[in-house]
Order: structure tokens, then sequence, then C-alpha cells
């Protein structure tokens, strides 16, 4: 009798929470259309828009050739004026600011000396919303979702060309993860909030980068390799044209990394490190993603490979 009560109320809590989250993405849904059909009206003079994806930690390991200088060539040889990356604008240059992928505050960094304006562009829920998600994720779309991400990896593991780049920007690779959280990750609420609001996050990129289009003439947005098809896709819903470009670079396997990147690297751990052991004020929000995410790990890793 009480087994079966338990399961009674295991099944109302689990109901409740799938509603809850439900609310929360209907909510943003006419926002989001809104935010769409007034910004569209607002750009005529449309930029040069290019689309490159990082692969973060992977930047580090030689045997992909697509080190974080040669994302920079890459950046560099598309002559933008604005570069948008993957750090929000409430992180940039605060505490925070090492929770995201290193490449972004290196290219933050080497800004000036490249004559491009760093626009931080991205978006994250909160870490209590895409927790509660996670703890109910639809064991079917997580299998369909382990079935592409091993796919992805496999095809990883196995080139041989030149570069990743080629790679991760080829249109297969970027049909396969367009369909990972069109066909799969987005056709479910739960696993949409579980993956951060994938959508919604692509979108706030987007948004987060309309005021500095119009007064540019080449924008390039550099976020991991996953995010490419959606802010395309968005980009697109406003009218904007966005290529995905080719290789630009010779793969140079160059790790050798400017002291003042190195030192706002060492700053960004710091801050982090101190958010953990909460001796600085810092909301309970970015406290839990730090202690869920390996950020701290990797950003110590990172600064030992930059060392040899």
């Amino acid at each position: 009798m009480l087994l079966v009560l338990k399961k009674i109320i295991l099944k109302v809590i689990s109901t409740l929470i799938r509603h809850f989250l439900i609310g929360i993405l209907f909510i943003s849904i006419p926002r989001l259309v809104f935010a769409q059909s007034d910004s569209a009206t607002k750009h005529s003079g449309k930029p040069k828009i290019y689309l490159v994806g990082a692969v973060h930690s992977m930047h580090f390991n030689p045997g992909f050739h697509y080190s974080v200088n040669d994302l920079l060539e890459q950046v560099i040889q598309l002559k933008p004026n604005v570069v948008c990356g993957e750090i929000t604008p409430e992180a940039f240059e605060k505490d925070m600011e090492g929770y995201y992928p290193v490449e972004a505050a290196f290219l933050a960094e080497m800004a000036t000396k490249h004559k491009y304006s760093f626009i931080p562009a991205d978006w994250r829920i909160d870490a209590s919303t895409q927790a509660l998600a996670a703890s109910i994720f639809p064991k079917d779309i997580e299998n369909r979702q382990s079935d592409i991400d091993s796919s992805y990896l496999d095809g990883i593991n196995k080139f041989n060309g030149a570069s990743l780049y080629d790679f991760i920007h080829a249109p297969e690779s970027v049909g396969l993860m367009d369909s990972l959280f069109e066909k799969v990750v987005g056709s479910n609420p739960v696993s949409e909030i579980a993956m951060g609001s994938w959508h919604e996050r692509n979108r706030r990129i987007v948004e987060n980068s309309l005021k500095y289009l119009n007064d540019s003439s080449v924008v390039v947005f550099v976020f991991g390799a996953a995010h490419v098809p959606q802010i395309k896709r968005q980009l697109e819903a406003l009218g904007f044209h966005a290529e995905i470009p080719k290789r630009l670079f010779i793969p140079s396997d160059n790790l050798k990394i400017s002291q003042q990147v190195i030192n706002r690297w060492k700053k960004n751990l710091s801050q982090l490190t101190r958010i953990r052991d909460q001796t600085i004020n810092n909301s309970y929000d970015n406290y839990q993603k730090v202690i869920s995410s390996n950020r701290i790990a990797e950003l110590t890793k990172t600064l030992e490979l930059v060392k040899q």
C-alpha cells in the first residue's frame, strides 16, 4: 500500500514539475514572436555576417589543428569591425567571465590589437530551472540525443583532414547539430529547458547583437559549433543573411598566448575559485553555475597547457 502511494505521489510531483516548466517556456513565446517582428522592421542596412564555430577545450588539442590562434586568424581574415562572442553582457569583465569559454575572453582581449569591437552577446537560463528540467529529462529524448552525439564525436575522432574547422563547418556536420536541437531536444519542452532553453538562448544571442548590426559592415559571431545553425536561423528570421565561411587560415598548432591574455585567464580563475569558496559576494545562481560545472578544472588545465 505504501509503495503504491509513493508511486502516485511521485507521478503527481513529476506532472506538476512538467507543467511548471512548460509554463516557463510558453510564457516566453509571445515575447519571442513580438521581438522578432518588431526588430525586423528596424534593420534596413545589412552588414556582412559570418558564423564561426568554436570547439572550446578542443582548441588546445594539437591533433585537431584548430588552436585558439587559428581561430583568431580566421576571425582576422574576415576583417570584422564587430565580433560577437560567448559571454553574457552581465559577466563580461566581471567575476563570472571565467565561467564562459576561454576563447571568448581571448578574442575580447585581442580586440584592440586587431581593431574590432568585441560584443558579449550570450544569454543563460538560471541554474535552478535548468537543473529541475534535467532531473526529469525524457528518456527517449536522451537516447536519441546520445545517438547523435556519438555520431558527431565519432566523426571528429575519425577526421583526418587539415583542420577540425573543416569538419565542424561542413554542411553534414552543421545539419547534424541542427537536427539534434530542431528534431530531438527542441521537440520536447522539458529537454529544451534542460539544454539551457536552447532556442531562447540563441534568440537572445541575436537580440543582444542587433543594436550593433546597423552600424557595422562586417560582423563575426564566434560561438560553440552547435550554435551555428540556430544563430543562422534566428538571423534569417529577421532578414539578415549569415554565411558560414570556408577556412581562411593555415593550421599552425601554435599555442603561444600573450601574457595579457594569460593574466586575464588567471584573474578569471581566481574569481571563479572565490565564488566557489564563497569568499566574495555573489548571487546564488552564479554559485550554482560554478559548482555544477567543470569550468575551474578546465581553466586550470588551459593555463597549464599554455605554460608548456
